[in-house]
């Protein structure tokens, strides 16, 4: 089936074409046909995006083989020219039944689809899947191959993803009322950008009214409150990019410190699953071991919350080593944690 959009709009346009047996289509036309199409759609130069009558003549070719249409055309004399139509009268690709590659394609799209499955702006998908799988050869052999991690029972999606997802595209000024752990519940104004998610949890990016500096990063499922506003929408620089913007750090803590050469001293048992699975973008490994046996790993990353998170997850597999103030808490850390385990219950 055609594997670009140039190509599905030539074929449309010859289908049109062959189909309209109140006219005679010769090359010229179909080749005038596909360019105009073209032209409608990308808006370019005729002259200079157009094609040729080669370029028609395997399009009329791919219609009629097995890996295409499997349509049958009539080259019809007409003196010393030749029409082209369809040999039936209503025939059209868009009546052909779903070749095997096509459904091979969708059935890929709705494994990929899966990664929505339990956030609710995207419940759609499970009545598309549904139909899909009922009303074609995909429910044949249906056996899931592939599942992503999610956290259907993450509090506060079915309440309010839905609506911080509307107010992020109608660019409406919203009030949370947020409860962070440990501390009592607040009422804020946001103007929310961004929906972001990390370690099986979705925060909600904005900025509050009330804190000049960084975005906020905002937990879904401790918001216990929202309504919009009629305040007026700040919009972000338009050169303003979220992938950019959380470069730098593990997570979604973005905080005004300078970024860091972290240096990690790593042991054998979990080098490979460093190496493979990279700790961030910015990770540079050194191939060769050190005198000690141990490997050496360096990250160019703001110190936060979830970097200190990820290297605690590898407990003593893994030393920081640089900078000295990271090395510092990680060590009070495991002071701390150590003495918990030393104490008899």
């Amino acid at each position: 089936m055609p594997t670009n959009k140039n190509a599905s709009i030539r074929y449309q346009a010859l289908d049109r074409c062959l189909s309209n047996w109140a006219r005679r289509f010769y090359i010229e036309d179909l080749v005038e046909s596909c360019n105009e199409a073209l032209y409608q759609y990308n808006g370019d130069n005729k002259k200079e995006c157009g094609v040729k009558k080669r370029q028609v003549q395997e399009d009329l070719k791919f219609l009629e083989s097995e890996e295409g249409y499997r349509m049958d055309i009539d080259a019809i004399k007409d003196g010393h020219r030749v029409y082209y139509r369809y040999h039936y009268r209503g025939n059209s690709i868009k009546d052909q039944p779903i070749n095997q590659e096509e459904l091979d394609l969708i059935h890929d799209a709705l494994l990929l689809m899966k990664r929505f499955k339990g956030v609710p702006h995207f419940d759609w998908m499970d009545d598309v899947e549904r139909r899909l799988y009922t009303t074609s050869q995909l429910g044949e052999n249906s056996k899931s191959v592939i599942t992503f991690q999610s956290n259907l029972y993450l509090k506060g999606m079915d309440t309010y993803f839905r609506s911080l997802f509307d107010a992020i595209v109608n660019k409406r000024v919203i009030e949370i009322v947020y409860h962070p752990f440990g501390r009592d519940p607040r009422t804020t104004t946001i103007h929310p950008y961004h929906l972001k998610q990390y370690n099986d949890r979705w925060f909600l990016i904005g900025k509050q009214t009330d804190y000049d500096k960084q975005l906020a990063n905002i937990a879904i499922d401790r918001i216990e409150g929202l309504k919009e506003t009629s305040k007026s929408y700040e919009p972000l620089d338009d050169d303003f990019y979220f992938e950019e913007y959380f470069g730098d750090v593990v997570g979604v803590s973005v905080n005004d410190t300078l970024v860091e050469n972290v240096i990690l001293y790593v042991n054998d048992s979990v080098i490979g699953y460093i190496i493979t699975k990279p700790l961030h973008e910015s990770q540079c490994f050194m191939p060769k071991k050190m005198e000690d046996g141990r490997w050496k790993i360096t990250l160019k990353v703001k110190d936060n919350y979830e970097l200190k998170s990820l290297l605690r997850s590898f407990g003593e597999q893994v030393e920081v080593m640089a900078p000295e103030s990271l090395r510092q808490e990680m060590k009070e850390s495991a002071d701390r944690m150590s003495k918990m385990y030393a104490e008899d219950k």
